[in-house]
């Protein structure tokens, strides 16, 4: 198998785009990691909110 690359300085500059594809590529994966990190902490502070509500309702209700 022949690589493309014949060492990982020449990966990194390709041939003078190496700073716009790999700025794309960490852009990209920023992105992806934030797609699935929101909303994750998004339903962990609705549910938080639930409870609290459904707690709240309780006490005003007299229940325990």
């Amino acid at each position: 198998m022949k690589f493309q690359f014949e060492n990982l300085q020449q990966m990194f500059i390709m041939e003078g785009h190496g700073p716009y594809v790999w700025t794309a590529v960490l852009v990209s994966v920023a992105m992806m990691v934030w797609l699935i990190i929101k909303p994750l902490a998004d339903r962990r502070a609705a549910l938080k909110d639930v409870a609290a509500d459904s707690a709240r309702t309780a006490k005003s209700n007299g229940e325990t």
